[in-house]
């Protein structure tokens, strides 16, 4: 924590928001992982003034659908985001933990002056502090960023991000001094992940398909990410997600089900479709999804039940169920 506190201050000390901006990406390799991190400088627009580090190509993935504004949800955010990172605040604005830090490391204290504090956010997890490891990961980032924002300081003519999707990459060469050689490297993202469909064991699906069921009606599934909290105060929170059944005539909520968003949301909504057919002792006609991926995912499931699936341009029973829950959520159900 030592050296990270004093590359934390080195960097701070060159200010590289105000010769690079957040889209221009350093990438480092993580030595304990072998996984690029894509290293993102905010602050040019002076509100905040951080460095971020996006560990792996679904971080960058995650976070070019962030550059394009495909992400506006805070809950979409933390679903997929790996990432560690480094913000300087106002003493204010720090936690018990991070004093307790920063008064053994010697920073000092005094009205304007900027802290450091260290984060980490890991799949469905809202940001925590940093562990050995995950340290030791920033600081290599760190280092970089310190390494390319020198040079572009230094050198008018450097022109690392002239061509698209095209980055510097940061490596430390061999030697007992430490030396630094930066290269261009393109970035390019590989095809999404296959979409797995769901499985369930057999011995949970044969005495449900086994029964004689009454067919009506249209439901809606929705899965809803969330940035609310899981968790006691002091632990590292997961953040909550929602899987809907809903009746698409009535509006009427069939089976809620609330979990981490660590569980796949064709896995969520498996759950509550089954939980409803077994309470009702009803199929519907129709299963309507919002995407392509949760289809996939599904219907293998619905076609053992004879169940019609398809993607809905919207989800109208399960829009207003959506807009009530993360009103509540974020404190405008007006006490209800």
């Amino acid at each position: 924590m030592k050296r990270l506190y004093e590359l934390a201050s080195n960097l701070y000390g060159l200010h590289p928001w105000r010769v690079l901006d957040e889209s221009q990406l350093i990438l480092v390799r993580d030595s304990v992982s072998g996984e690029l991190c894509y290293c993102s400088v905010m602050g040019m627009l002076g509100e905040v003034y951080s460095v971020h580090a996006y560990i792996g190509t679904e971080s960058l993935r995650l976070f070019r659908r962030m550059q394009v504004e495909e992400i506006t949800e805070a809950g979409e955010f933390f679903a997929t985001q790996h990432s560690v990172s480094v913000e300087f605040v106002p003493r204010a604005e720090l936690e018990r933990q991070d004093r307790e830090l920063l008064a053994a490391l010697g920073h000092p204290q005094g009205r304007g002056l900027a802290s450091p504090i260290f984060r980490t956010i890991r799949p469905g997890f809202h940001p925590w502090f940093v562990t050995e490891e995950e340290a030791r990961t920033l600081a290599e980032c760190i280092r970089a960023v310190i390494v390319v924002s020198a040079a572009v300081a230094s050198q008018e003519s450097a022109k690392f991000w002239d061509l698209a999707d095209t980055y510097p990459m940061v490596s430390r060469m061999d030697g007992a001094e430490p030396r630094y050689q930066v290269d261009l490297v393109k970035a390019v993202l590989p095809a999404e992940p296959p979409t797995m469909p769901v499985r369930l064991e057999e011995e949970t699906l044969r005495p449900l398909r086994s029964q004689d069921y009454t067919v009506r009606g249209v439901m809606e599934l929705d899965h809803i990410l969330t940035g609310t909290p899981i968790g006691k105060k002091g632990e590292r929170n997961s953040c909550a997600a929602f899987a809907l059944a809903v009746d698409a005539e009535s509006g009427i909520i069939l089976a809620p089900d609330v979990s981490d968003s660590s569980i796949a949301a064709g896995d969520a909504l498996a759950r509550v479709f089954l939980r409803v057919v077994q309470a009702s002792r009803t199929l519907p006609k129709e299963v309507w999804v919002r995407s392509q991926k949760l289809k996939d995912c599904l219907a293998p499931l619905m076609e053992s039940f004879g169940v019609a699936i398809r993607v809905a341009g919207r989800l109208p029973a399960s829009d207003e169920a959506r807009s009530s829950l993360l009103g509540f959520l974020q404190g405008g159900s007006r006490g209800r």
